[in-house]
């Protein structure tokens, strides 16, 4: 099966941590990929050597020079001699100055340059006339460049599409103030409910998605989750005299930082006789002042600053419970909804408890609570009772670790998750015929 992938990032399993193509497609038998990314940089993975790729300075200077877009190959084992590929990407003096600035005008500027860009329409087409796919796969968040991408490539071949989203693409459940958001919001639901009839099938990380995709677009769908890689067999902790041990690994943004500071806040009030229970936070983010403040030692909260992901394997072996937490403001749990953490079937793997601290409607609570599979509190009122359940009956962080594990196996391995790919697309390809 020779499977295009159409994708914003070019694939690189060091740059982009929680990459899901190596996770999906690395082992697959009888697979052939190629790839159409839209970064800078160079890729890195085991799985594919044919690549378009398209950026940012590529198409600015599309509009009055060349035309944007070139393909190269490159071996696993030249990505493999070349290590500095694994560690960074190489951006353009551009592409980091749309980096550094952000809001909905620079976005919609940044969308305008890709829209009005020129493809190097020659290249495109003898890439994937040699390539020849069975079908072609998105994994991405549809915006209006994408969609133009996706289009043009449609018309260039015959192969059926599939595609994938791990968040909100175009519905009007968010919350902003900017009238320019919402005009750009109203026009991309349009433009989005004609362009989703190009899919034959869509892949999202949430059965509400997938309800709401089918009822509003008439589309098939189905829920597509990330592979763990698991232990034979759940092993116990060993017994822990010292202190119940929080870990929380990832990223700040989204005032994920302010459940935080409330889970410390909990931990001040249990902490007050004897230390008996701390979070470690472990994050590549600068912490501004006031972060500092909130996630002080004086709130049991330790930040170790970043690891690599074989150094977090030893960090979650040494832990009790692993946070999963959300934002509960407004904004971000609007944000937010549908997204399921691909961490959290790392977690599940992990040989930890989990916690989710996260807004009753998010996927990824519904999930966890629906199998009973962590510990889910739904407001920050609830923290300090949840916690304080925990360090009065130590036992039930085996319990849930226990449940974690299970949950994974029955539902999350690369011999489950694999298959159900594949006989999808080997369906969609047989009908295509």
């Amino acid at each position: 099966m020779k499977i295009l992938l159409i994708t914003d990032e070019i694939w690189n399993d060091r740059v982009f941590g929680n990459n899901v193509l190596e996770n999906w497609f690395n082992d697959m038998p009888d697979v052939e990929l190629a790839q159409i990314g839209c970064l800078p940089g160079k890729p890195f993975n085991k799985m594919c050597k044919l690549y378009f790729q398209l950026t940012d300075s590529m198409m600015a200077k599309s509009i009055f020079g060349s035309r944007a877009g070139h393909p190269f190959t490159m071996s696993v084992e030249e990505m493999q001699s070349h290590p500095q590929a694994a560690s960074y990407i190489s951006l353009s003096p551009f592409y980091s100055f749309m980096k550094k600035i952000s809001g909905t005008p620079v976005r919609l500027a940044r969308e305008l340059i890709w829209s009005i860009g020129r493809y190097n329409k020659t290249a495109l087409q003898k890439f994937i006339n040699d390539f020849n796919p069975d079908i072609v796969f998105c994994p991405r968040l549809s915006t209006w460049k994408l969609m133009r991408l996706e289009k043009t490539v449609s018309r260039m071949t015959k192969a059926p599409f599939v595609g994938f989203t791990a968040d909100d693409e175009a519905s009007f459940r968010e919350y902003s103030l900017s009238p320019l958001y919402w005009i750009n919001r109203f026009i991309f639901h349009y433009a989005f409910a004609k362009h989703i009839k190009l899919f034959k099938h869509y892949f999202t990380f949430s059965q509400d998605q997938c309800s709401e995709y089918t009822a509003q677009y008439g589309i098939p769908t189905s829920t597509l989750y990330k592979c763990g890689v698991f232990p034979i067999q759940y092993n116990p902790k060993l017994t822990n005299n010292g202190p119940i041990r929080l870990v929380y690994a990832g990223r700040l943004y989204c005032n994920r930082w302010k459940s935080l500071a409330e889970i410390g806040k909990a931990l001040k009030i249990i902490n007050c006789d004897s230390v008996r229970m701390v979070l470690d936070v472990y994050t590549q983010e600068k912490i501004t002042d006031k972060q500092r403040k909130e996630l002080s030692e004086e709130n049991y909260i330790f930040i170790k600053g970043a690891v690599s992901p074989a150094e977090l394997k030893d960090v979650y072996r040494n832990a009790d419970i692993a946070l999963h937490v959300e934002s509960f403001d407004r904004v971000n749990r609007l944000r937010t909804r549908v997204s399921f953490s691909t961490k959290i079937i790392d977690l599940m793997a992990s040989t930890c408890a989990i916690m989710a601290v996260c807004w009753e409607e998010h996927t990824g609570y519904k999930y966890l609570k629906e199998k009973d599979a962590a510990f889910c509190v739904n407001s920050y009122e609830k923290i300090l009772p949840q916690l304080q359940q925990i360090v009065d009956h130590p036992k039930l962080i085996d319990n849930y670790a226990r449940k974690a594990y299970l949950c994974g196996i029955e539902n999350h391995t690369r011999e489950k998750i694999q298959p159900q790919i594949i006989s999808i697309f080997q369906g969609i390809i047989k009908q295509s015929l």
